[in-house]
Formats: C-alpha cells, structure tokens, sequence
C-alpha cells in the first residue's frame, strides 16, 4: 500500500481506507472496536480501546472550530499514485473537419484500411453537425428528461460558508469557467442574502 504522509497534528496514527480493507479481506466492527482478518495461523484480531477512542473523541469536540484544517486540494500526489491515463493502442492520425481548418481535428487509427479510413472520414465530415467544439454549441437536456434536485428540508435555516480565499492563479480558473458557464447558458446569477456555498476546485485528469 502507499501512504500519503502528512506533516499536521492529527488524531489518528493513520486512516486506511476500503482498498486495503478489501486486501486483507477484514471485517470492522466499530461498535466493538474491532477488526478481524485471516491469516495463515488462523483469524486475526485488531482491537482498540474504549478510553483511547473516547479521548480522540473528546479532543475532536474541543478542537471543533479551531483553524486546524489541512488544505488538501492543495496536495498533489506523485509518482505511481497518480493513475495513468489510457492510451491509444495504436497511433493516430489528425484529420482536420474541414479541408484547410486545423483548428478543429479528429482522429482515426492509422491501422485501418484504405478504405475503412475513407468512408470513416467521409461519415464524420458528413455529421459534423452533431459535433460540439465549445460549451455554448451544447443544447442542453429538456429538464422534462433530466432534473438535478438538491437533497435540502426546506423547514432548515440556510448555512452561510465562510467565504474562502483562493490563488490569483485559482482566481482566474475560476472566472474563466463561471464566465464560460454564463455564455452557454448552463448557470444564471442568483442572489441569496443567507446562502453561500464555495467553489471547489478539482484537476481534471489531463492535468487543467
């Protein structure tokens, strides 16, 4: 397994996650504080401790508030535990949509035939209507297909976030995506006197 170690006053020792869970094949019982797995001289047993938990306890209650927050959006992790993207198996050929427009490619597999490449290309220049090259050629989904609702008992008063601080560089990603959003119609601007919630930002897998 790899662990990502961090330098942060911390309640726990360590937090090991599903994966590893699944590995050893164990089975958690946290109303015992127990965990037991197999091995090769019988079932194993990992127990904890009453006090120990009630004390981690008592100290999450206590430090509840205070600025101890690690900013994990900001960690990026490295090596082998950053998941590689899928590859083509083979190479591929840019075939521009349009004869002498190179801004707006397609690809197709080199291994194909002479013939199979021809009538592919003729097919996809010929559907080039259907093809979306920005967010504002997107037509949407009827919402009489599709709705998105929040999960929120309407009798609970609205939370307002503390309003986070972010990079000039995240600042700008930011404002670039909004502004994208409000050009394709996705999002509109509303005004909430109680409610805010903050943006997240989240690194798409070709590294944006």
């Amino acid at each position: 397994m790899t662990f990502l170690v961090v330098d942060t006053p911390s309640l726990y020792n360590a937090i090991i996650g599903r994966p590893w869970l699944n590995l050893v094949e164990a089975i958690v019982s946290t109303r015992h504080l127990l965990m037991k797995f197999p091995t090769r001289f019988g079932v194993g047993e990992a127990r904890g401790d009453q006090q120990v938990a009630r004390q981690c306890y008592k100290t999450a209650i206590m430090d509840k508030g205070k600025d101890k927050v690690l900013p994990i959006a900001n960690v990026e992790l490295k090596g082998d535990v950053v998941p590689k993207r899928p590859q083509p198996v083979e190479d591929v050929i840019q075939v521009p949509l349009e004869e002498g427009n190179l801004e707006r490619v397609f690809q197709v597999g080199s291994y194909l035939g002479k013939v199979e490449k021809g009538e592919l290309i003729t097919f996809l220049r010929g559907s080039k209507d259907v093809f979306a090259w920005s967010a504002e050629e997107v037509p949407g989904i009827s919402p009489n297909v599709m709705v998105h609702k929040l999960s929120v008992d309407p009798m609970r008063p609205l939370t307002r976030q503390k309003n986070r601080n972010f990079s000039p560089e995240r600042q700008q990603a930011i404002a670039e995506d909004v502004s994208k959003m409000l050009q394709a119609g996705f999002i509109r601007e509303v005004h909430y006197s109680d409610w805010l919630a903050n943006p997240v930002l989240v690194k798409k897998a070709n590294g944006k």
